[in-house]
């Protein structure tokens, strides 16, 4: 077995740097209020180009499926199936349209100016100091980079160059799966998983160098209605009963030792994330994290005692809590497949790299896919401060990530 572990070898083998450049260029913006699968036409934009790039590496059955789904296979040369997916979308968040790649050659460690002010501090972004001498790519400052997650889709990419440049390598049939939605949770919604037929498979979607994951948040959204009195504001005294100031006293009880920048390490929180309504009624969503589903469902009762306490101090006021799954903690599963994290650990060792087993505080397309039946660890792609203009990738931790592809489908092709 072949082990691959020079980042370089690998970038200067493969077009998967150049690839990476051309889709960042692609605005994928997905769009949380759009209920359509993809929520944005751009995304299945980049879709189609990825299925007639994959044709011509020779994966003949690529295409785009009704839903927005790039779906592919390489054949192998010895038994299984393994998957390997991607997302197309770029985050909401932030501006994702005219990326304007900005490539800092041969980084000197100190701090990466960019328009607007921006800047890329090594103090605030620790992983820079590993990155000394390294190809660094940003954005211009004015928009998000796309590392996320089309650092994933490029290496991927890269990885299938490699494999067709070396036939003798043993894999497994590799599905490929480049999805729509993932940003705002809808990834895994129409997954084709009756025809995938991949038993396993990885989403390539993680962080910096050697990073694994293994472990989400499980999630919840929170759906706060109030509902409250009308009344004519010269005449309120003692008949007005305004829904927006008890919206104001929810959001001031919840915990700010429980809120997202209260919170780090193994902590989950609360989070407002949207409102909407007037003084009459009035909807405040929220979302809800921890590691485990019983600290999670302890949240959701404290939302609805919130909401009980209020009605009690004004009887005209409504208060309804509605409580939707989004998804679970996908360690629940693979804990019961120690094979395929010992593979995993395996084949980042296989590229010279420590693995570094973190737990997400947030979630992937393979926290769904897992539950759904398939189990998927997280891989790194390379890239750090994802969703906004400080996004960066150093081109080496992004070949560490395509040699980790690599020696992952050799271990399964064992």
């Amino acid at each position: 077995m072949q082990s691959f572990k020079d980042p370089n070898e690998i970038l200067n083998s493969t077009s998967a740097v150049d690839r990476f450049l051309r889709y960042a260029k692609i605005h994928t913006q997905s769009d949380e209020k759009n209920e359509a699968c993809p929520s944005t036409e751009c995304q299945r934009d980049l879709a189609n180009l990825l299925a007639a790039e994959l044709k011509e590496l020779g994966l003949e059955d690529a295409a785009v499926d009704e839903n927005g789904y790039c779906i592919a296979t390489l054949p192998g040369n010895a038994g299984g199936t393994v998957g390997l997916c991607a997302h197309l979308d770029t985050a909401p968040a932030f501006s994702g349209e005219n990326v304007n790649p900005q490539i800092h050659e041969n980084y000197d460690g100190g701090p990466i100016k960019l328009k607007e002010g921006v800047v890329i501090d090594p103090e605030e972004s620790p992983q820079l100091k590993e990155c000394v001498g390294h190809t660094i790519i940003t954005a211009d400052g004015t928009t998000l980079l796309g590392a996320d997650d089309k650092a994933g889709i490029a290496g991927i990419m890269g990885a299938i160059e490699m494999l067709n440049k070396n036939p003798d390598v043993k894999r497994p049939t590799l599905r490929i799966c480049f999805n729509p939605d993932e940003e705002v949770g809808r990834g895994a919604n129409k997954f084709p998983m009756d025809t995938f037929g991949a038993p396993v498979a990885f989403t390539m979607d993680g962080g910096f160098t050697g990073e694994v994951n293994m472990e989400t948040f499980s999630a919840d959204k929170g759906i706060v209605k109030f509902k409250g009195v009308s009344v004519h504001p010269g005449y309120a005294k003692g008949k007005l009963v305004n829904a927006l100031t008890y919206m104001g006293k929810l959001l001031a009880r919840l915990p700010h030792l429980e809120s997202p920048e209260g919170t780090d390490g193994r902590d989950g929180f609360f989070m407002p994330t949207d409102l909407s309504g007037d003084a009459s009624e009035c909807t405040l969503n929220l979302i809800l994290r921890a590691f485990d589903v019983e600290t999670l469902k302890e949240r959701g009762e404290r939302l609805k005692a919130m909401g009980a306490a209020l009605m009690a101090e004004e009887p005209n006021l409504t208060v309804e809590v509605e409580i939707q799954e989004q998804y679970r903690n996908m360690y629940d599963v693979l804990a019961k497949h120690p094979d395929i994290v010992e593979k995993l650990e395996e084949a980042v060792k296989m590229a010279g790299v420590a693995p570094l087993l973190e737990p997400i505080r947030g979630g992937t397309d393979g926290s769904r896919l897992t539950a759904m039946g398939m189990p998927t660890p997280n891989v790194f792609a390379g890239g750090v401060n994802f969703h906004g203009p400080t996004e960066w990738i150093s081109t080496t931790a992004f070949g560490y990530s395509i040699c980790t592809i690599l020696n992952l489908v050799q271990l399964f092709a064992e």
